[in-house]
């Protein structure tokens, strides 16, 4: 595992990164930002869209999927990256609903997220095609957000009430 400032560093290289809103300046501003850090593509088999090797640094994409594919792939992969993390056991299914809620969080705010479910019904086809990601990051979103901002907000509350 990586020493504290090195993960506290590459969160810093992450938010300075997916600032960059599209899948092309990410990858442009990750040359600058970490350079130890390769990012390719190649087509990958069946239906894996991309992978991060954390012994050799690398981020993998498919790069026959559809820019907004690409765009949430590079941002899951790059979760891995910050949290230094090759799935495997024992901390895999940890980690990886980490990178899935810091993914989903990343790229959608809450309330583009409540307009969408309002404007579609809650067609995850639709709000994903509006917010401009894949069905897997609203299904990630509904799973792994949602419910923290429900927690937050009755905290909120209790707090109000409590004076």
């Amino acid at each position: 595992m990586l020493k504290t400032t090195v993960l506290l560093e590459r969160r810093r290289i992450f938010d300075k990164a997916v600032r960059e809103k599209t899948y092309g300046r990410m990858r442009m501003a990750l040359y600058q930002l970490a350079p130890s850090l390769v990012v390719q593509s190649t087509v990958l088999n069946g239906r894996l869209m991309g992978c991060y090797d954390a012994q050799l640094e690398a981020i993998t994409i498919d790069r026959s999927m559809p820019l907004d594919d690409k765009k949430c792939t590079l941002i899951h992969e790059l979760g891995h990256w910050v949290f230094d993390d090759d799935s495997q056991p024992p901390y895999g299914a940890k980690r990886e609903r980490a990178t899935r809620k810091l993914t989903a969080s990343t790229l959608i705010r809450a309330e583009d997220y409540r307009q969408a479910e309002l404007m579609y019904e809650g067609d995850m086809f639709l709000m994903a095609n509006d917010l401009g990601v894949n069905p897997d990051i609203i299904t990630d979103y509904q799973k792994y957000v949602i419910p923290t901002l429900i927690g937050t907000k009755r905290r909120e509350l209790s707090c109000v009430n409590a004076y």
